[in-house]
């Protein structure tokens, strides 16, 4: 039987590539269509996009609401659950957007000195 408990070792299998994210935050304002999202994210393949919503749809964290009709429409939403990582999700980003220039210099450094030893 699986411990409940480990629900943070599910982290990495839940959050997985950087179209995740986006995708939930993009969501926050309400229900998209497939072409809205696609259009919205700009630069995410119509393949990645469609493994993305499968990953969330799969963990309960979005929902697929298709509609009859010609041609068939699909909307995607935030379920309960989904809803519930938006605070956390909105601090992430602030976080993110506040210490951006940090980790850029950061990552530039880091790089530098990687290049550097590399030559030596």
């Amino acid at each position: 039987m699986e411990n409940t408990s480990d629900g943070s070792k599910r982290v990495p299998t839940i959050f997985v590539g950087k179209w995740t994210v986006k995708i939930m935050y993009t969501l926050k304002s309400g229900p998209q269509r497939h072409g809205q999202l696609r259009r919205g994210l700009r630069n995410i393949s119509q393949r990645i996009l469609t493994r993305t919503l499968r990953n969330l749809e799969s963990t309960g964290l979005i929902s697929r609401q298709v509609y009859d009709g010609k041609p068939m429409a699909v909307q995607y939403s935030l379920t309960k659950l989904g809803k519930t990582f938006i605070v956390p999700l909105s601090s992430i980003c602030r976080w993110a957007d506040g210490n951006n220039k940090a980790v850029v210099a950061a990552i530039r450094l880091h790089d530098k000195q990687h290049i550097e030893e590399e030559e030596c």
